[in-house]
């Protein structure tokens, strides 16, 4: 497999200075890390969301118990109908 060659463009915000910087071996594989870091929170999410979802559509969940759920899982929910 052939490999590419990565660049990262660093902007100076109080200068307006844009410089063109080749990654090194050690950015691609911290880069590589970061983004199967951030898949792995994504699926995390989902799954927490589709879980509290399901819970909170239970029928006869009393509402301080969703309140509770959201609470404890970092979700929104739902209105419940």
């Amino acid at each position: 497999m052939e490999s590419e060659d990565i660049a990262s463009l660093d902007v100076n915000c109080e200068t307006g200075v844009v410089t063109l910087r080749m990654l090194t071996a050690a950015d691609k594989a911290l880069h590589d890390q970061q983004h199967i870091d951030a898949e792995s929170v994504a699926d995390l999410l989902a799954e927490r969301l589709a879980l509290a979802t399901w819970i909170a559509s239970q029928p006869g969940l009393p509402e301080a118990a969703r309140n509770a759920l959201a609470r404890a899982t970092g979700v929104t929910l739902p209105v419940a109908e």
